[in-house]
């Protein structure tokens, strides 16, 4: 960590040095550097950041073009304690070291929202990512004005709207060594002073970062085919009433995914397949994963002299099916396939007081209706390397590779839901600068979810005979029916105040609680009772959270500069987890309490006209207070172990990033621009069974940005840098599937590079 922040401190240093002087020189010749305002709708008003008593990392569609923001994932490298990793089945999004696993059960722990709808199921962070107006990332629960589900914080996307004026651009990015092909148009088209479209869509394709050396397959991986569409209808009829009809799709198509083994195994040790992390993988299924999102969302703001009342209705969804191989080796042992469909209905009323009075108030009503359903089937070989290693000699490979049993297994899984809430927040002006907020949000749901498997003889509609039944309820694979329906209400309560020191330092004090769905477990393969069992877990229960936050913002260097920081302590209680069970399902429990406590800081400098340094560091300090039935490590004799006191996995302790941005002009007409980013996280755990094996150490990446264009933004061209370097990081581990001694890892993209260039008409 020393290492790492001393050259970013140096880097820092031999950028900044130069631009002291130009700055002094500014100042001398009487110019004063003004940071340009960043304005929010955290708090479901529009605010300046510098105002808004929460932790808030926010990006406008500037920065996230300058920085190569493609994506949610990517977003992890500029905000602190934020992160999202790429599972074998669902993306894992991971706030203050506060997650969900892959489950279709789950609700995401940080709650999705793009155009003020949430999004709470891991496929529908696969969505547009283009043409946003602006990106706000808010930490620690945020229950009142966001909802039930955003537990350990909240991602608002906020896309561009039609304008007042005819504006397009078109853009194109090709590079590699992955082969990207990426083009992005926009338009947006007054139709007349009360009526505009504004349309975009964006095409991508590459081939990966991996390669797949099976000789069945021998391709690169994982590779994507994405379209995006959106088209947005803005519609004022009167001067009091706004309103924007949206309409988007996304389908996606990947070949092969990020796994690949790393430990050699039963079977992979006697296969002389590659078992180093290395970017090259030897999968024998042709892997497949194919998405369609959909969102149509209107969104209505009707102003009187009393208030703003808002209307939110929406529909969204995904188709999805996919092909995954789940013990990630040569060896056709646990093909899973998958089809799961998800719809949802949802509706928000809110009104909003117009502000500045000695009661300001926010109050409104929700209510979501969703159903999804999930089917996964297998064709199942379980070889005697599933059962026990009988070693590595020719012997001992000839036993481990032994079919014991094959079977056919099918899984069905459904559940519905209808959740309603009500909510108010008011705010007392006591005085210009001393304010208290109080809020309170009700939230009543009901699920009803059922779970069924059936295993069959291979290759028949048959039950399993008695011999292939008992090996895989050996390992814990039994045929059941399971059925409930559970009802639960809770009151979610929160308390604010805000203190400006002076005109230039606002500090505050946040006490909140949030909480998460209790839902029914999607993944495990039996319903058995006790510790890890599915039927005793098929159900699992609200996670609670109590949060206190003490931040301050100030503005420094007669507003050149500022600089905010947060002190939090997170309890939770009941917090749900998934780990996989090193067979081939996953285990769903509420783990008991967990403590995470830590410290943020961010930061920006105007330093010139011509140059911004921007900074983040962040101190993650998270502990199981109480987590007496954990998994253990698949290589240990016990299946039960007690993880109170340890961490958990994706919690780095220190994470920081460092970026600059310098611009100069070339002559009248044409500026160059230059940004860099460098990004660390410290050593932590991959896999929640907390296996040595698993721990990615600490790393730098750099990524940089070189652009020349004319001042007025009709053109650009633009070489882009990603993980210049190179460094090679796993972003989930875990055991092999039905394979005794192995592991494996989830490889994050390595260095890529590529040419960019956008046209604005």
């Amino acid at each position: 960590m020393q290492k790492a922040l001393t050259g970013a401190l140096t880097l820092s240093a031999l950028i900044s040095l130069p631009m002291q002087s130009m700055a002094q020189t500014e100042a001398t010749a009487g110019k004063k550097l003004q940071l340009e305002e960043v304005l929010v709708t955290a708090q479901k008003r529009m605010q300046s950041l510098a105002d808004v008593p929460v932790s808030v990392t926010a990006f406008d569609g500037d920065k996230l073009k300058k920085a190569g923001i493609e994506n949610l994932s990517d977003l992890s490298d500029y905000t602190p304690n934020f992160k999202m990793v790429e599972g074998g089945l669902l993306p894992n999004v991971y706030m203050r070291g506060v997650g969900s696993g892959s489950n279709q059960g789950f609700e995401l722990s940080v709650g999705i929202f793009s155009d003020g709808v949430h999004l709470g199921r891991p496929h529908q962070t696969r969505g547009a990512f283009m043409d946003l107006e602006r990106v706000e990332v808010l930490r620690g629960p945020q229950s009142i004005l966001f909802g039930k589900n955003a537990i350990a914080g909240a991602l608002s996307l906020i896309s561009a709207k039609p304008g007042d004026e005819l504006e397009s651009y078109f853009s194109g990015m090709t590079g590699g060594p992955d082969d990207i092909q990426e083009f992005s148009a926009m338009v947006s088209l007054p139709i007349s002073d009360s009526f505009g479209v504004r349309a975009a869509f964006r095409s991508r394709d590459e081939d990966g970062y991996m390669y797949n050396e099976n000789p069945a397959l021998a391709r690169d991986e994982p590779g994507v085919e994405e379209f995006s569409g959106r088209i947005t209808f803005g519609w004022d009829p009167t001067e009091a009433i706004k309103s924007s009809l949206k309409l988007e799709k996304t389908n996606r198509v990947q070949r092969g995914r990020q796994f690949e083994t790393s430990h050699a195994s039963a079977l992979t040790g006697c296969s002389g397949e590659n078992v180093t992390l290395d970017g090259i993988k030897n999968t024998d299924t042709e892997e497949f994963a194919e998405i369609d999102n959909y969102n149509v969302t209107l969104n209505v703001d009707v102003e009187s002299a009393a208030g703003t009342f808002t209307s939110v209705t929406a529909a969204s969804g995904f188709d999805s099916e996919d092909l995954f191989d789940g013990d990630s080796s040569s060896f056709n042992t646990v093909p899973l396939l998958g089809m799961e469909e998800y719809d949802q209905l949802s509706q928000e009323f809110r009104f909003t007081s117009p502000g500045g009075e000695f009661m300001d108030y926010i109050f409104g009503a929700f209510y979501q209706s969703s159903e999804m359903v999930f089917d996964e089937s297998t064709p199942l070989v379980v070889r005697n390397g599933a059962l026990a290693d009988a070693g590595r000699d020719l012997l001992g490979c000839m036993i481990n590779m032994q079919t014991n049993v094959s079977a056919d297994l099918d899984k069905n899984f459904y559940m519905n839901s209808d959740a309603w809430s009500g909510f108010v927040q008011l705010t007392f002006n006591w005085s210009e600068t001393l304010r208290t907020t109080l809020g309170l949000r009700y939230v009543r749901e009901e699920k009803e979810g059922f779970r069924e498997l059936f295993l069959y003889q291979s290759g028949t509609r048959n039950n399993v005979d008695p011999v292939t039944g008992a090996v895989l309820s050996a390992l814990n694979i039994e045929a059941h029916e399971l059925h409930r329906i559970r009802d639960v209400g809770v009151t979610l309560p929160s308390l604010n105040v805000q203190w400006n020191a002076t005109p230039d330092v606002m500090t505050y004090f946040t006490a909140t609680q949030g909480a998460k769905s209790g839902s029914f477990d999607a993944r495990n393969n039996n319903a058995s009772e006790g510790p890890g069992g599915g039927g005793t877990n098929f159900e699992f229960e609200d996670e609670l959270a109590t949060a206190y936050e003490l931040g301050a913002k100030m503005t420094l260097a007669d507003g050149a500069a500022e600089l905010n920081f947060a002190l939090y302590h997170v309890k939770y209680e009941e917090m749900q987890v998934s780990v996989f069970d090193g067979v081939a399902g996953f285990v769903v429990s509420n783990a008991g309490s967990a403590l995470t406590q830590g410290v943020e800081v961010d930061s920006r400098w105007l330093l010139s006209e011509s140059f911004m340094l921007s900074a983040s560091l962040a101190y993650l300090d998270f502990e199981w207070l109480d987590y007496r039935e954990g998994p253990c490590v698949a290589t240990d004799d016990e299946d039960i172990c007690d993880l109170t006191g340890k961490q958990n996995q994706q919690t780095p302790k220190w994470s920081a990033s460092l970026s600059g941005t310098y611009s100069i002009p070339l002559s009248s007409s044409v500026m160059l621009d230059f940004t860099a980013d460098v990004s660390y996280k410290d050593r932590h755990f991959t896999s929640g069974d907390l296996d040595p094996r698993g721990i990615q150490d600490a790393y730098t990446k750099v990524n940089a940005r070189l652009a020349v264009g004319e001042i007025n933004g009709r053109w650009s061209l633009a070489l882009v840098g990603k993980n210049l370097s190179d460094e090679m990081t796993v972003g989930i581990g875990s055991p092999t599937v039905l394979d005794v001694g192995g592991f494996r890892g989830t490889l994050e993209p390595l260095r890529s590079y590529y040419l960019e260039g956008r046209v604005q008409f």
